[in-house]
Parts: C-alpha cells; sequence; structure tokens
C-alpha cells in the first residue's frame, strides 16, 4: 500500500477542520462529523488551540483511499510557529488549501499560498461553504487566480449557489477542454506547440495528464467547489487527492533513511518520536544509527535501539508494526533523540534549514521564585518539541531566557506553562539577538606557566550560514586524544560570547601549534589554554556585529501603496519595486526582525483592514549603527 502525507491549509473559519473532519467520515474512519464547538473533533482538539483560533502543534490523523493510506498532518499557519511548519515540510508530499466561497480569499490564505509555494509544496484548493449566502463562483475563482504564482482551473463547477440546493457538476465538454488548453499552454511547451501548428486539439484524458505533471511541479492547482459540512463535492476532492497529489515513490530496498519532525512525551515520560520514512525500513528492536547536527555544525552519530515502533492506521490510532519508507513512524527507545535527527543514512540536503533561527529572545520569570526550578524543568520539556526556543540560563544573573520568533508564540508558551506544568510565569518585553562575524584574520599562541603545554590557534571568516568550523593544521598525533576533545569542546564554549558579547558565528578556528612535554599537563590545561588563546585571537581578528532581519511580502489596495512605502522606509526596511495588479499590489523586500511586529500592528490602518504581512527570518546583517553590546 502507498502512502501520502497530505496537509490541510486554511484561513480561520475556511471550514480546514469541517473538510478534516468530512474526510475522516467519508473515509470510515469515523461515525459522526466532529466539531470544534462540541469538542469533539480528532484534530485541534486541545483546549488552548481552540481558545486561540490557532494550530500550535502538528498532529496526524491517518484514512485510507482504496490502496492509498494517507496521513494528514495539520500544521500551523501563524509565520510565529514556522520552526512547526518547517519541520513538516520533510513530512508534507501535498496539501489541500481552503477558501470560503463567502468570504473569498482573505489575508491568511494569501499568507498560506505564499508558504506552500515557496516551499514547493503540490496542492490543490477547496472551494467551501457554496451552500452559504453571499457564496460566489467567478469571483472567488478570479481572486485565487489574483492570488498564485501560477495558474487554476476549475475541475467542478457549482450550481444554485448561495443557496440550500447547491450543487456541483464536473467540468466537461468542448468548451472546458478549450479553456483547461488555452492554460496548460501558457505553461506546457508541448501543448503551445499544438495550438500554434493547429494540431488537433487535446482530448480530456491527454489535457487531465498534462494538468497532473504541472500540479505536480506546482504551476498548475486544480479547483473544487463544495461544502464540507453537508458533504456536497467531496468525493471529488478525495478523487483529486488521489490522482493530483501521489504519493512519492520511494523503494523499501534502500538503505534507511527517516527524519524526525515532532517530540511528544508518552503517558509513562518516555520520549516519543515521529520520524518520516523517506527510504527503507525500521522494526522494532532494531539496531538503529541516528545522526544530530549541533548549532556549531558538528555532526554526531549515536546508535541504539527502537524499542517500539507504531504506524498511523486510523484516525490517531496507530498499532505497533514495522515501518516502511513513505510512511510515519511513532518511535520509542532512542536514547537522546531530537527533532531534527536523522535516522539511518545522513543527507546533508534533508539536514538544511528553510528559515532562519529566531531573531529574538525574552527573559521568562516565576511569578512564585519557589517555582524557578520548576520553570526551568518546564522549558526544558518545551525545548523538546520546539528546540528553536532554545531554553537556557542565560548572563551574569543566570537569567531564564528563550529564543523567539514572536509575540504571540510569548504569549502562547506563557499559557503552555501554566496549564501543563502548573507554573505561572512572566515574559520580559522582547529585544533582538544579534550576533558577531569575523571581520578579519588573527592569530595567538600561549604557553601555560609550567611550560609544558602549547597552544595556537587561528580564526578567520567562514561562510554565512556556515556556523563554526574548527580545523587541523597540525598533525593530530601530536597531542592526546583527550587534549583534542578539550580542544573542540572549548571552541564552541568560548565562541558563545564575542568581542561585543555576542554569540559569534560563521568563522573557521584552525589549530595552528600544539605541544606538551614532561610532565603530562591534564586536558584542562588546554581548556584553559584554548580560552585565552582564542580570545586573544578573536581581538586582532575583531568582529562584526549584526541583526537579524526578516525577509518580507506586504499585500494591499493599490490606494494604500504610498502609506504603507513611507512606513518600510521608517522602519529600516528595503522594499523592491512594487508588483502592480489590477486592485491590489504587493511589495518585497527585508526588514529589520525587531520592526516586524511595531509594523504588523500598524498595516491595518495604513490599508482599511485590507492589507496581509506575511515574513520569515532571512539572516543577519551588519548594524549601521554603534554595535551594541549584550
Amino acid at each position: 500500500m502507498s502512502t501520502l502525507n497530505l496537509g490541510i491549509v486554511a484561513h480561520v473559519d475556511a471550514g480546514k477542520t469541517t473538510l478534516t473532519e468530512r474526510l475522516l467520515f467519508e473515509t470510515g474512519v469515523t461515525t459522526q462529523i466532529g466539531r470544534v464547538d462540541h469538542g469533539d473533533t480528532i484534530t485541534d482538539a486541545d483546549a488552548l488551540e481552540r481558545q486561540r483560533g490557532i494550530t500550535i502543534r502538528s498532529t496526524v490523523v491517518a484514512f485510507t483511499i482504496g490502496d492509498l493510506r494517507v496521513n494528514l498532518i495539520d500544521t500551523p499557519g501563524h509565520s510565529d510557529f514556522v520552526a512547526e511548519v518547517e519541520r513538516a515540510v520533510a513530512v508534507l508530499d501535498g496539501a489541500v488549501l481552503v477558501v470560503s466561497a463567502v468570504e473569498g480569499v482573505q489575508a491568511q490564505t494569501r499568507v498560506l499560498i505564499r508558504i506552500l509555494e515557496r516551499l514547493e509544496i503540490p496542492f490543490l484548493i477547496f472551494v467551501n461553504k457554496i451552500d452559504r449566502i453571499g457564496a460566489t463562483s467567478d469571483k472567488t475563482l478570479a481572486a485565487i487566480r489574483e492570488a498564485l504564482t501560477g495558474d487554476a482551473v476549475a475541475l467542478t463547477w457549482p450550481t444554485d449557489i448561495g443557496s440550500r440546493s447547491a450543487k456541483v457538476t464536473r467540468c466537461h465538454g468542448a468548451d472546458f477542454l478549450d479553456a483547461l488548453g488555452e492554460r496548460l499552454a501558457e505553461y506546457d511547451d508541448q501543448v503551445l506547440r499544438q495550438y500554434v501548428d493547429e494540431v488537433l486539439p487535446l482530448g480530456e484524458p491527454e489535457a487531465l495528464t498534462v494538468l497532473e505533471r504541472l500540479t505536480a511541479d506546482g504551476t498548475m492547482h486544480p479547483v473544487y467547489f463544495g461544502s464540507a459540512l453537508i458533504g456536497i463535492g467531496i468525493a471529488e476532492v478525495i478523487e483529486g487527492v488521489r490522482r493530483y497529489l501521489p504519493a512519492t515513490e520511494v523503494s523499501g530496498d534502500e538503505p534507511l533513511h527517516a527524519v524526525v519532525f515532532k517530540i511528544e512525551r508518552g503517558p509513562a515520560g518516555r520520549r516519543v518520536a515521529f520520524a518520516r520514512l523517506h527510504a527503507g525500513n525500521l522494526t522494532a528492536r532494531d539496531h538503529v544509527v541516528y545522526h544530530h547536527r549541533t548549532p556549531a555544525g558538528t555532526l554526531i552519530e549515536s546508535e541504539g535501539r527502537a524499542t517500539s515502533i507504531d504506524t498511523f492506521t486510523s484516525g490517531t490510532a496507530t498499532a505497533a508494526a514495522p515501518a516502511h519508507a513513505g510512511e510515519i513512524a511513532k518511535i520509542v527507545g532512542l536514547p537522546g533523540i531530537e527533532i531534527g535527527d536523522q535516522l539511518g543514512v545522513w543527507e546533508p540536503a534533508k539536514g538544511g534549514r528553510y528559515f532562519a533561527p529566531p531573531g529574538l529572545e525574552a527573559v521568562v520569570r516565576a511569578r512564585d521564585p519557589a517555582d524557578r526550578s520548576a520553570l526551568f524543568e518546564s522549558l526544558r520539556q518545551l525545548s523538546e518539541q520546539d528546540p528553536l526556543i532554545d531554553a537556557r540560563l542565560d548572563g551574569v544573573d543566570q537569567e531564564l531566557t528563550v529564543s523567539l520568533y514572536g509575540e504571540v508564540q510569548k504569549e502562547v508558551l506563557a499559557a503552555r506553562l501554566a496549564r501543563e506544568f502548573g507554573v505561572d510565569a512572566e515574559f520580559l518585553p522582547t529585544r533582538t539577538i544579534y550576533v558577531e562575524r569575523v571581520a578579519g584574520v588573527g592569530e595567538a599562541l600561549e604557553q601555560v606557566p609550567t611550560q609544558n603545554a602549547t597552544l595556537g590557534l587561528r580564526v578567520e571568516p567562514g561562510q554565512v550560514g556556515s556556523g563554526i568550523d574548527y580545523q587541523l593544521a597540525v598533525e593530530r598525533g601530536w597531542l592526546l586524544p583527550s587534549f583534542h576533545t578539550a580542544i573542540e569542546e572549548t571552541v564552541p564554549v568560548t565562541l558563545e560570547k564575542g568581542l561585543f558579547g555576542w554569540r559569534v558565528t560563521d568563522c573557521v578556528v584552525t589549530l595552528i601549534q600544539s605541544r606538551y612535554c614532561a610532565p603530562t599537563p591534564p586536558a584542562g590545561y588546554f581548556r584553559w589554554l584554548t580560552s585565552v588563546v582564542l580570545r586573544e585571537a578573536l581581538q586582532v581578528a575583531g568582529t562584526t556585529v549584526c541583526a537579524p532581519v526578516s525577509e518580507f511580502e506586504v499585500e494591499m489596495p493599490a490606494g494604500s501603496l504610498r502609506r504603507v512605502l513611507q512606513q518600510l522606509h521608517a522602519a529600516g526596511a528595503t522594499p523592491q519595486a512594487p508588483d502592480m495588479r489590477t486592485t491590489r499590489c504587493r511589495v518585497t523586500g527585508s526588514i529589520p526582525t525587531d520592526q516586524v511586529h511595531p509594523f504588523e500592528q500598524r498595516l491595518p490602518g495604513l490599508t482599511q483592514g485590507e492589507g496581509i504581512f506575511f515574513f520569515r527570518p532571512a539572516g543577519y546583517q551588519p548594524v549601521q549603527h554603534p554595535p551594541p553590546r549584550r
């Protein structure tokens, strides 16, 4: 049985949960349509998610379409939880975007389209609520096409739209084929040649085969109309999922390769890893090699035995069974496994990141000082589920600090601490996380007072995004293995605080001289030498303080362009030339991350509530003002 890993995404109230519940009902997983307000849905059942109206953590439910098993992964759409979206990228084969036929394309709809396009996830579109008063078809389809980078083609069409007697019919006939052929010709050279050469037009089977290929590469998007609440058009959506979002072709004969995208704690407190198998098989009691990349870029290989393997069967239910390529497995028994780890072979392409790490941070304090230890333990467990919050003790006062993407994430963390761990915590105002990059080349050499240990290091700039690269310019045999370990472990620790107090990154540290003599020194001598010598080399090289920046897209009515551009420039943004459309325009560019939230708050007033703003972290750039100290 082949497997498709599917995401369903939508603007709030467009009907994502209702469609999910309808799919589970139509495929026999449930016997009734669950509703959020009744508290009986399979997904989005968490009280905090229902309260805020957003998905916070990804969930997995399963159903089957014939001989196709579908794992439906419910993922967040809010930009503050972009790390959760990123983790789902390793899982999704395709998606269904839900649009309301009444409200049409809304702000979050456009944001989700940008995310799906940017991450190259093929998707089809379900236009929901055709039975509601005010529903439109032509207007909604036109808005969808305007929002897409590619194009959309309706494969079903509603009749009696906007009434309880609304129905859908499949699009067919000569007029449909002519219109479809014209749209396909814009993206397919073979179809275009047939039109230019006046060859006989495509038949329906051939045209839909071309549509399959263009949907898979993200150029075209099939559109289906219907009503998830009363079940209109759902059969066509199910058929479209099967045909236009095919499962990834993988082989179980290849070596194991899987990526961990989620961590939970089981009832007994055991760590449970959710992993997507890209190749190979995994069985309980298998001996597994898994790889973890540290923040400094070092690849660590570990080994363990998977004590249990479960795969999804129906709904949220799982069964103890071997996992095969394409499936999602729940794994217990691998000590210390973390999100982002790869099982089996290591593939560098799967170890990359689509988004930069958080550029903001906040100090967290327990309102009751007696809860400080409990707060730290709670944040440690939350860090397992979201490693990028990076809960840590920071500064001279050892304050509890977490990294953040935005204000909503901070509010959710506070609510989770109270709800799940019983800890009442307060977050201090958000502040920017800067980094330091090495400006030049610096070398230093030192000897311990007893003269039986000598060390020389060179530090120089590395490629942007490379982290810390430690290299040897001397024979490894000149030092004992324990001395090498002491040096390698001390380098990233020392670089946690640069000349201005910020973490130093994207540099190459090279061991250029090393020597020891009798009496044999302890490894601690080389830890001390590494710290001292590396600080001296940094002083010689100098560092540049860099601030986090974000790429942004803002869409707005054309009449709001001047006001929006003025505010962007005032925020220190660098906008590109606007993309003007019929009634709306789009501006892209970069903006300092600490200005994202203030600009987002001003946007509704600048655009009469019709502007949408999407951003994603995009690394760091040198500050243009005097370097701030930590």
